[in-house]
């Protein structure tokens, strides 16, 4: 794609803010899924649905989206340019994030003392609480070493070394996964041995390892000039949904007999467990990418607002969905109401501030920057 003839991804752009503001949904699950308080405040009745939904959205959405994070990435810098997307970043990742940290830090660790031990104590700490913003720095990460690369191959191609510049990328496994066929087919076998690989120190969890973060956003960044793969998600997303519903099916079951708590049952089931889990992290990102450019490919003014909203929501949503959780542990409720409750009460808040407090106003400008055409 080049910048004469501009293209909106409607329906990539839709599954980017979905997969954002499924964190409301995940955030919502945590308390009735019987963890150790230690891990998250929970409420008395645990839910196995909710246990289900958690996991099966848990499964696929960070790596959905960070296949999307590249692909978009690659939009700009091949509609722009690189420096063009590196001030992109600082602009809408950097900052929020130096504005919102602390901001979470006025309001999430009282809330936290409030769901442990039920009491109102109003206090300022910048440690000990989740960094549910954890994301927004492993972009910043892969932002920066792009940067190094980059104007590492200029330096080195202005001394004539351009030798060099191309042994560098035969060994830069990133670069493999963004270029060569192997990694950007059809049958994802390899790079899903690679997020197999690299996801070995952390069960595969992608909060503590930006290598398998990287890797999913080379992939999109490589899938962005693959418009063959991409059409070929479109027309076929239905079969990588089958096969990637039944991967999960077996995923549960190894789930059921895998605590993640419990060292001893690491030794019988950590291989399955990882393995599922990156196959089931890359297929579910072919049939999602599918799916959205097939159903939502034309512009909705709707989707447009979720997606616009999206950042603004993922940003406010902790604070909000953890307080109304824990605000109804001694509410005598279904735990799959109180559930429900908290994911529309927050979601409401969300949409309803962003329309009236955030969309028009500079806070809209910094979140979500110029519109692409």
């Amino acid at each position: 794609m080049t910048a004469m003839t501009p293209v909106r991804y409607h329906g990539l752009d839709a599954l980017r803010g979905f997969a954002m503001l499924l964190g409301i949904v995940l955030h919502g699950a945590l308390p009735y899924m019987g963890l150790p308080n230690e891990v998250w405040p929970s409420d008395k009745g645990s839910s196995p649905i909710t246990n289900i939904v958690f996991e099966f959205i848990h499964i696929w959405r960070m790596p959905v989206f960070f296949v999307l994070a590249g692909f978009f990435a690659s939009l700009l810098i091949d509609r722009y340019s690189w420096s063009y997307w590196w001030d992109n970043r600082m602009k809408r990742i950097l900052l929020p994030v130096i504005i919102f940290t602390p901001i979470m830090a006025l309001t999430v660790p009282w809330i936290w003392v409030y769901g442990l031990y039920g009491k109102l104590w109003f206090f300022y700490t910048m440690e000990g609480y989740p960094w549910h913003l954890w994301f927004l720095g492993h972009l910043l990460l892969f932002a920066f070493f792009s940067f190094i690369f980059v104007s590492l191959g200029e330096i080195l191609r202005n001394k004539g070394l351009s030798i060099a510049v191309n042994y560098i990328g035969y060994l830069n496994i990133f670069a493999w996964v963004t270029k060569y066929k192997i990694f950007q087919s059809r049958y994802p076998v390899m790079l899903t041995l690679l997020i197999f690989l690299a996801g070995w120190p952390t069960a595969a969890e992608l909060t503590g390892n930006p290598i398998i973060g990287a890797l999913y956003f080379s992939f999109g960044y490589g899938l962005y000039k693959k418009t063959s793969l991409l059409n070929f998600m479109s027309h076929h997303w239905i079969k990588y949904m089958v096969a990637s519903t039944f991967f999960f099916l077996l995923y549960l079951l190894i789930y059921k007999n895998f605590d993640a708590f419990d060292p001893k049952t690491w030794e019988t089931w950590y291989i399955p467990y990882l393995g599922l889990k990156s196959i089931n992290g890359v297929l579910f990102s072919y049939a999602l990418i599918g799916l959205a450019e097939e159903k939502f490919g034309e512009y909705s003014r709707s989707l447009r607002f979720i997606s616009d909203s999206s950042y603004w929501i993922y940003l406010i949503h902790f604070p909000v969905v953890t307080l109304i959780t824990f605000s109804m542990f001694n509410i005598t409720l279904f735990p799959e109401l109180k559930f429900i409750i908290a994911i529309i009460a927050t979601s409401v808040i969300g949409l309803v501030s962003y329309k009236y407090m955030v969309r028009s106003t500079l806070i809209g400008v910094l979140l979500n920057g110029k519109k692409l055409p």
